[in-house]
């Protein structure tokens, strides 16, 4: 979760003719009081493309091949892809690396790059590291960065990348902010430790991350379990949502709504041991985090874990333990004896100084991906359904 105080600047999409020329059999599968970029930037648009056009981009390598419809399961009335591809939608395939962090394979100014796709991020990062390699022009601002652990003495940079292409969609002129994001790639390439277990392989690279700003703009929806992200050409539409929605009730999914709130992180209602609070939908957070007081007062009892802790923006890392909810609510979705995560959380991400805008933590991906989470950014609604459910 990265926080920076920036203003928001505006975004469009516009759909290009080759977008009729597309199969709807076939389709290219396609990470915080978070960053808020500095207005004046040109406006961000996307377009889709077809074969001739693919080889006009020389790394396309790095975006997922083609993929059938029914690797998503096929059950009466089609699958959630052809559903949204009705609807205009392109799907681009994400990956899911160590960590249990979520990532699409892009093409950023037509250089291969990984982004995380983060909820608790408004908008979208590049490392520092990698300005060089995407040839990125930077401009000084007096914004530091924090996130769920505090601020640092980090100042961020602005800048703008001319284009990102995921799957069969391209974003141009996006307005991104620029830190140190080289906490997100340890080297875990080594022979195993007391810290971690060795790799047969190095983790994927990521670049940076992928925030709400854009998703909410493109009417995004991110299927946390198939490890699909949807993209409008046209932003948002009720008629999507409200089409989604269907499919997925009707297939035993719980409706939660989502609301932004003054951090402008999307969080939902939830409940600890039925005492009401909020939680922040963080796609960017392997696990479900909650702060320490608030663990305490809901009637929780906290395990310590030695040795144990968290990392957070700016390198910032936190001692971490665990409890055991024994009413665990997401919205109308409860979950019984739920392990989740403890830590003291900053203030400014919890919001604890206002009644109507606090929160517990964050629900990370741990319970997302267990429980189907599918995350409507642009129709502001999460689904989830059991494991079990039939």
């Amino acid at each position: 979760m990265w926080l920076v105080r920036q203003n928001a600047s505006a975004l469009t999409c516009q759909v290009a003719s080759e977008l009729a020329a597309l199969s709807r059999s076939w389709i290219r599968h396609c990470w915080h009081h978070g960053t808020r970029l500095a207005a004046g930037l040109d406006e961000p648009k996307a377009l889709f493309y077809n074969t001739a056009m693919k080889r006009l981009l020389v790394p396309m390598l790095v975006l997922a091949t083609l993929i059938p419809f029914c690797t998503e399961g096929q059950q009466a009335g089609g699958t959630l892809t052809s559903t949204l591809s009705k609807q205009g939608l392109a799907g681009a395939k994400l990956e899911r690396r160590y960590g249990n962090h979520l990532f699409v394979p892009v093409s950023i100014n037509n250089h291969p790059g990984a982004l995380m796709i983060d909820t608790g991020s408004p908008n979208t990062l590049i490392d520092r590291n990698s300005v060089n390699t995407f040839g990125l022009t930077v401009e000084k601002t007096d914004s530091t960065v924090g996130g769920l652990f505090g601020r640092t003495w980090e100042r961020e940079g602005v800048s703008k990348v001319k284009s990102i292409a995921m799957g069969n969609c391209v974003v141009t002129n996006v307005p991104v902010a620029i830190a140190d994001l080289s906490s997100m790639n340890p080297d875990r390439s080594a022979a195993a430790t007391g810290s971690h277990i060795s790799d047969s392989k190095a983790m994927a690279h990521l670049s940076g991350v992928l925030g709400t700003r854009e998703m909410l703009k493109f009417g995004m929806i991110i299927n946390c379990t198939r490890q699909m992200l949807y993209i409008s050409p046209n932003g948002a539409s009720s008629a999507v949502s409200q089409s989604l929605a269907n499919f997925l009730v009707t297939r035993g999914f719980a409706q939660i709504p989502m609301r932004l709130n003054a951090n402008d992180h999307f969080d939902v209602e939830g409940a600890l041991n039925g005492q009401a609070t909020r939680l922040i939908v963080d796609t960017g957070s392997a696990n479900t985090l909650i702060d320490t007081q608030v663990a305490v007062k809901s009637g929780t009892g906290v395990t310590a874990l030695a040795g144990y802790g968290a990392g957070g923006a700016g390198g910032l890392a936190e001692g971490v333990n665990r409890t055991t909810v024994k009413e665990f609510a997401i919205g109308n979705f409860k979950l019984a004896n739920a392990e989740v995560v403890v830590a003291h959380v900053s203030g400014d991400v919890l919001l604890s100084k206002s009644a109507t805008e606090s929160n517990a933590g964050v629900l990370g991906q741990d319970y997302l991906s267990t429980n189907f989470a599918v995350i409507d950014v642009g129709g502001k609604a999460l689904y989830l359904r059991r494991p079990d459910s039939r």
